[in-house]
């Protein structure tokens, strides 16, 4: 079982929980218009510009620090313990330093994600290689869901989760591009909605096992599910019938009667608010309140999924359901019950749902529970099967490619490769050519895998150390020369790393967890965590998963694993070193 220990949301509402939740419940929004350097407008909730100057730390790592640093002290723990491990959920970190007024100011390697959530971790001491969790808007559950699984499975005694999203001209400029930003502040589910704005914040929640509570009677935040699942439908906009999120309210087996809310996206925007009404009255939970806080934050991306969850604890703790700000009348087909203004509760229990770019779902349910109440929920393990024959194996380089550790012979390479394989071995799904390198890359490895392997709805869990760099680069560039400013909105989506689990899900129409972790590699690939995370999948079902980075279309380098449902931890990391290392 996974209790939460403390948290902290700091936000431009205020810098604690508490003071956030009083924000909110007085009904404070920061939300204010901005313009852009080409003359669009747009609102969102920032931080003063004087909060945001970068020093030694980048703003983003300050951000991180500062609210993590709340929560460490308020939980009692070492953070540099052995026994702690950090999570950081974010889409885009210090993606600001691509900009050429920033690049110079710190080494090259500081855009990287893993490289920030190292800054953070060795911040406090702790020598673990951070885990950062890059799932497009579900990164802060899919986050939450990984350190449950990792407290759950003796992994670590305690998580800390942090998720962190600061804006820029980069972010804004790609959310202009696909006309998704409001003028005007958000109206999450309501008739007049007209998209979505943008926020700022950090918030960190640090979950633990249940032995840290042992001997007390206080009451205590469990968390009783956590599921992600994907719409396999289309890389950038949501399922019409709201089929992934549909799929994980379902799982979550949810209690109604015991069930206070359900804390939405509610983004504001016309289809994931018609998705997220059809998925929650196909789950039977039409009469259950449900609110939305983009009115109050914006659209926080990374940090959303975990500061929603903590602001939900808190109005739960004191009997309240939030009013959805901006709500005024019902605009979506399916009669769901928007909470309209604050009203009470006395009931203990809720869901946190999410949704984002990549076809991506996720839920979450938490319990606010009596400390010498049974728990029934059973924890995971890492397992002590030895399945290593049941596995399958690719790895692909510019000039290189083995199936089960067997070459494939070929002519081209690089760029070439990639275009011969297609060619060769598919040759009949267009959308190929619509996809950026990484995409390509990650889903020509997922092509010839499952060709040997045995037929199944494979969750998907793929790492690598660079994110979407190669179309970071190239968007930048799309945005830096103010007099010929072209950014690309289908160059924007592929700035998410996480859209190569996407297309492999919609190809196979796998609508089952998909997941994107980025590592710090240093000289070598971390295949001990690698093989820890896909473990944990690997207990739900069946799991593609390895390692797929890309530089440019003529740099690659990806090793994926089909490995069989139950395989333990030793075994897939002993599997990705042999592949992964030949590879370096």
């Amino acid at each position: 079982m996974v209790i939460k220990l403390s948290d902290n949301v700091y936000s431009p509402l205020g810098t604690t929980t508490l003071a956030n939740y009083e924000a909110v419940l007085s009904g404070r929004s920061t939300l204010r218009p901005y313009t852009l350097p080409n003359g669009a407008s747009y609102m969102a909730s920032l931080f003063p510009e004087e909060q945001r100057q970068d020093g030694d730390l980048t703003f983003f790592e300050r951000l991180c620090i500062a609210s993590a640093s709340d929560a460490i002290a308020r939980s009692g723990i070492d953070a540099s313990s052995p026994k702690v491990r950090f999570f950081l959920s974010t889409t885009k970190g210090n993606v600001h330093l691509l900009d050429r007024r920033n690049r110079q100011r710190y080494d090259a390697d500081r855009q990287l994600l893993a490289s920030a959530a190292s800054v953070v971790s060795r911040h406090f001491g702790n020598p673990h290689p951070p885990v950062v969790v890059s799932n497009a808007c579900i990164s802060g559950l899919s986050a939450q869901i990984a350190a449950m699984r990792s407290v759950e499975a003796g992994v670590c005694d305690v998580a800390v989760v942090i998720g962190c999203e600061v804006h820029s001209e980069f972010i804004v400029s790609g959310f202009q591009t696909l006309h998704a930003l409001s003028s005007d502040e958000c109206r999450p589910f309501d008739k007049d909605r007209c998209g979505l704005n943008l926020g700022e914040a950090a918030a960190t929640i640090v979950l633990a096992s249940d032995a840290r509570c042992q001997g007390t009677k206080d009451r205590r935040w469990v968390v009783t599910g956590g599921v992600m699942c994907n719409d396999a439908n289309h890389i950038s906009g949501p399922s019409r019938t709201g089929e992934g999120s549909y799929r994980c309210l379902q799982a979550l087996d949810i209690d109604k009667e015991a069930t206070a809310f359900v804390s939405v996206h509610g983004t504001s925007t016309v289809y994931n608010d018609e998705m997220e009404s059809i998925a929650i009255d196909r789950a039977g939970l039409a009469q259950v309140p449900i609110f939305s806080l983009k009115g109050n934050y914006g659209h926080t991306m990374g940090a959303a999924g975990v500061l929603e969850t903590i602001l939900s604890m808190q109005a739960v703790e004191h009997g309240v359901v939030f009013g959805t700000r901006g709500f005024h009348a019902l605009g979506v087909s399916r009669k769901v019950n928007v909470s309209e203004r604050h009203t009470t509760t006395d009931k203990h229990c809720f869901v946190k749902l999410m949704s984002g770019f990549g076809g991506c779902n996720a839920a979450m349910s938490f319990a606010w529970e009596d400390g010498d109440k049974p728990l029934e929920r059973e924890g995971g393990s890492l397992g002590l099967a030895d399945v290593a024959e049941g596995m399958h194996a690719v790895s692909l380089t510019p000039d290189r490619v083995s199936v089960d550790h067997r070459a494939l012979p070929h002519q081209g390479k690089g760029h070439e490769l990639l275009l011969e394989l297609y060619r060769n071995q598919m040759g009949d799904y267009p959308k190929f050519f619509k996809m950026d390198e990484l995409a390509r890359t990650g889903f020509i490895a997922s092509e010839l895998l499952l060709k040997v392997s045995p037929k199944s709805d494979y969750n998907i869990l793929l790492f690598n150390s660079v994110s979407s760099l190669a179309d970071d680069i190239a968007f930048q560039k799309t945005i830096d020369d103010k007099e010929n400013f072209f950014p690309s909105p289908a160059l924007f989506v592929y700035t998410l790393p996480n859209i190569v689990t996407g297309e492999i899900a919609i190809r196979n129409r796998f609508q089952t967890e998909t997941n994107f972790m980025v590592l710090d590699k240093g000289e070598t690939v971390d295949c001990l965590v690698m093989g820890e995370q896909a473990a944990l999948s690997a207990q739900r079902g069946p799991v593609l998963t390895g390692w797929v980075d890309c530089w440019d279309k003529d740099r690659f380098h990806a090793v994926m694993l089909a490995v069989p449902k139950g395989t333990d931890a030793a075994t897939i990391t002993k599997e990705l070193v042999k592949n992964i290392n030949p590879m370096q």
